[in-house]
């Protein structure tokens, strides 16, 4: 029984401090505020299948410096806005949106 109480006190005195730990910014007598994340992600600023204008954008040469995978088979690295699409050298045409993949250097 009393291995019982103790286990609950512990419980109790660390509840307040876990819920405190979790926020980002913890100030004497204030409370942690959530902040929503929208469900859906933006959309970005080009569609995939888009065709871009050439010259328009710039094409991302050091892409292992950023964590992407090596430019192969036809394809390059454009930075749209904040944004990092694979595309088809030849076409323009906009493959896929790889921002995600990119490393913290980005």
């Amino acid at each position: 029984m009393l291995r019982k109480l103790i286990s609950i006190a512990v419980v109790a005195v660390t509840l307040p401090t876990i819920g405190q730990a979790q926020c980002r910014i913890a100030v004497a007598g204030t409370a942690c505020v959530a902040i929503p994340q929208p469900l859906t992600p933006q959309p970005g600023p080009v569609e995939i299948g888009e065709i871009l204008e050439r010259g328009q954008y710039s094409m991302i040469m050091n892409a292992r410096y950023y964590g992407l995978p090596t430019v192969s088979d036809g394809w390059v690295y454009f930075r749209i806005e904040d944004e990092i699409y694979r595309v088809d050298w030849r076409s323009h045409e906009v493959l896929e949106r790889v921002t995600d993949q990119a490393s913290r250097n980005w």
